[in-house]
């Protein structure tokens, strides 16, 4: 059964989740946001809405991706830190792979907002930060748990195999898979760099695996504060928490490459200060997320900077990991593919000045 606006009110009804009553009245919403999976947004006046979500191609791997999201919210709700993080579960429909949430209302994601704002205040930094470290501070309990340890696959990322078999792995990606593989492969210390961290890749803790602004959502809190919640929890597993910092940190540098002329006729040194997003700008939040992050970790001071250093190589395999994702269907890489390649390999090679250019510390 696959969903649809036309499908979905008597589904919900036939589940119990919605009142007829709600129906009648017309105290009811429905929204089609479907992206990769079919999403649909229920909205109501006099209960909280709920977030429909059903995967588009019934295949293996995609039901259990979202077998692994639902887990992830179900065990989230027994542990408090872990819940005020997540949309609360309200249903999971295994026979046909359908989650249903609780609709987060008023919020957007951090992407969104970005979009709108232009820049993110502090705020949203030190929010981010403590709720990767309160999740991460939780991996060893959730890898602990029989009924979660099997949903796990225990990957490294594609990137940093590629002298373990990635590069076939990387091929296979699109139309831009092959050529980015080639152009690593002339590149023996672009190469070496990532199997390099690939071969520190640690299984300490939960990981989000997808951590991007699209992934968050902020909303108003109590008090005239922010909140936010962490969403689209399928490529979670138990792996290397600097993975999911790393990622964070690509997303503002990648948000600065991105925001750069690159291609419009001007010498390179003057894209920097063309930017559309100055790092200048960036840096407050980063500090706040770095900050509170580490101190939810419980990372002692003497260690917050190689800590920091080896979460920005993380970062600079997640920026090779975004050129591929941006341009999956183009044959080559275009100029602002290429400049996030080259970012890339500088912090690989100089991760110290990586973090002093970036966070001016």
């Amino acid at each position: 059964m696959h969903l649809t606006v036309a499908n979905l009110t008597h589904y919900l009804l036939a589940r119990g989740l919605l009142d007829t009553r709600a129906v009648v009245g017309g105290d009811l919403l429905i929204r089609d946001a479907s992206r990769r999976n079919r999403n649909f947004q229920v909205v109501r006046q006099a209960a909280p809405g709920l977030f429909v979500k059903q995967m588009r191609e019934m295949q293996t791997d995609a039901m259990l991706t979202l077998k692994r999201e639902a887990a992830c919210y179900d065990y989230a709700r027994g542990v408090p830190a872990l819940a005020r993080l997540m949309p609360r579960l309200i249903a999971y429909d295994a026979a046909r792979h359908v989650l249903i949430l609780e609709l987060v209302a008023g919020a957007e994601s951090l992407a969104d907002y970005h979009a709108r704002e232009k820049s993110f205040p502090t705020e949203i930094g030190a929010l981010l930060g403590e709720g990767l470290g309160l999740y991460h501070a939780h991996g060893g309990d959730i890898g602990a748990d029989p009924a979660l340890a099997g949903l796990f696959a225990r990957q490294v990322p594609v990137i940093l195999t590629l002298g373990h078999g990635g590069h076939a792995l990387l091929g296979q990606f699109g139309r831009i898979g092959p050529a980015l593989s080639g152009l690593i492969a002339r590149h023996p210390e672009f190469q070496a760099a990532l199997d390099a961290l690939g071969a520190e890749w640690r299984f300490d803790s939960l990981i989000h695996g997808d951590m991007k602004w699209d992934n968050v959502l902020v909303f108003s809190g109590a008090a005239g504060g922010r909140d936010f919640r962490i969403v689209d929890w399928e490529l979670a597993d138990l792996g290397d928490a600097d993975w999911d910092v790393g990622a964070v940190l690509q997303s503002f540098l990648a948000t600065w490459i991105l925001s750069m002329p690159i291609g419009s006729g001007l010498a390179p040194q003057h894209y920097v200060g063309m930017a559309g997003q100055k790092l200048e700008t960036m840096r407050p939040v980063l500090h706040a997320f770095w900050d509170r992050y580490a101190a939810t970790r419980g990372i002692a001071e003497d260690q917050r900077r190689p800590a920091l250093e080896r979460c920005m190589r993380y970062g600079a395999a997640r920026l090779v990991w975004t050129a591929l994702e941006q341009r999956l269907y183009q044959a080559e890489l275009d100029a602002h593919g290429t400049a996030l390649l080259q970012v890339a390999l500088n912090i690989l090679l100089d991760p110290p000045r990586a973090v002093r250019e970036l966070l001016d510390a």
